[in-house]
């Protein structure tokens, strides 16, 4: 593995020591997870927490609940890219909350169904309905179900949470491959937070459609200034093929 993969983006150069290179934890089931993001990386996000969720052979059903004006950013999920994605379309239920005390009520509610395997909450912004005592809650409701609480967290600065651990997910630049054509989708993950060992670590991992997850990448240099969205996103919701998609 070289010394290190060094990421070309927007005109910025971030360097991953080989020291930082450790397995990431797993997304574990019985806690609470937060994965921040950037809203135009929404689908890498998404992308990192279905993938996680879908390992171990899990079967049992998946909730999103998200705000039902979500606008033009919000991600759009395709039925088509989510079995290439290695999850199953047909345990995602879509629940749409009205208000930030909806969304927290209906996540909490899921977190608590037995049967419910991932809850995913999608919040942005300040979202100031989700405090610590919010997140408490959900963890202990995560622990006591057993499922696997995820808050997907867009354009907002980490606070003080319950969270086992916390996470920042990008879209990363892709490597080449023969006659200098686009690369395997790429995703930076950095553990911001860890409840049971140490953070501050990240990890360039690619798309591995052969075994349908992502793996770290091996000893090739990025391709500079190239950011490859993750495979089947694509602007707009409409058109053949597709897994995300982000209205344009």
């Amino acid at each position: 593995m070289v010394d290190s993969v060094i990421r070309l983006r927007e005109g910025e150069a971030r360097a991953f020591a080989p020291e930082a290179r450790a397995t990431p934890p797993p997304l574990g089931r019985g806690q609470l997870h937060e994965i921040h993001a950037r809203q135009e990386d929404g689908a890498a996000a998404l992308a990192f927490a279905l993938c996680a969720s879908a390992s171990g052979g899990a079967s049992g059903m998946a909730i999103l609940v998200r705000m039902a004006r979500g606008g033009r950013s919000r991600v759009v999920l395709n039925g088509d890219g989510l079995a290439l994605l290695g999850f199953d379309p047909t345990r995602l239920i879509i629940v749409e909350a009205d208000t930030e005390l909806d969304l927290l009520r209906a996540g909490l509610e899921a977190a608590r169904c037995p049967g419910v395997e991932l809850v995913l909450l999608e919040m942005q912004g300040g979202f100031a309905k989700y405090d610590l005592t919010a997140s408490r809650r959900l963890a202990l409701a995560a622990e006591r179900s057993r499922a696997c609480v995820i808050v997907l967290y867009y354009d907002a600065n980490p606070r003080a949470t319950a969270a086992r651990t916390r996470w920042s997910v990008a879209s990363a630049p892709s490597v080449p491959i023969e006659a200098d054509g686009p690369g395997k989708p790429a995703i930076e993950a950095e553990l911001l937070r860890w409840r049971d060992g140490p953070a501050d670590r990240r990890w360039r991992l690619e798309w591995d459609a052969d075994h349908e997850t992502f793996r770290e990448e091996g000893n090739r240099a990025p391709m500079p200034c190239a950011v490859v969205p993750l495979s089947f996103v694509r602007e707009g919701a409409s058109g053949g093929g597709g897994g995300y998609s982000r209205t344009a």
